[in-house]
């Protein structure tokens, strides 16, 4: 019995720690992500229906932004390093708005030369489908249609 609640601890605190990682961009109050992209740099999205709205601060930068998303569903919000530079990025993301089926994302990726965050285009299709990023191989991979043909595409940014 001992050697069970062990294990069931155990496994409590694995499932904790996974869901610190995933949510540690999550604030207190719900659609509001707050995180530092770059060192001494802070940015907080907020969700208001089908816009996000981003501010930024820090070392030289002071600025607000609103992103509309052409979307009826609800909107999501996941902080990552996208191209993989060091840097923490972000996406927008809703189930489609047909049947529900696929993902669609839209991913700004920190610039900190221009200290502001960036559109990331897909290399393939017109916007990322079921997107899903590859640390190990620092890759992207996202679906795409063409002529009624599901097709993945793979790449790096």
């Amino acid at each position: 019995m001992q050697g069970m609640m062990k294990t069931i601890a155990a496994m409590l605190a694995i499932a904790a720690a996974a869901d610190a990682a995933n949510a540690c961009a999550q604030a207190a109050e719900p659609g509001r992500t707050e995180f530092s992209p770059a060192k001494g740099v802070q940015a907080v999205l907020t969700v208001k229906g089908q816009e996000v709205e981003l501010n930024l601060a820090g070392e030289g930068v002071q600025a607000t932004e609103t992103i509309a998303v052409e979307t009826e569903k609800t909107l999501r919000v996941k902080v990552e390093d996208y191209n993989f530079d060091g840097y923490k990025d972000f996406s927008i993301s809703h189930t489609d708005d047909g049947m529900g089926t696929y993902e669609i994302s839209q991913v700004y990726v920190y610039s900190p030369k221009e200290k502001k965050f960036v559109p990331l285009a897909p290399r393939c299709g017109d916007e990322f489908i079921n997107l899903a990023v590859n640390k190990s191989k620092k890759t992207l991979t996202n679906s795409y249609i063409v002529d009624n043909k599901y097709k993945t595409c793979q790449a790096r940014y």
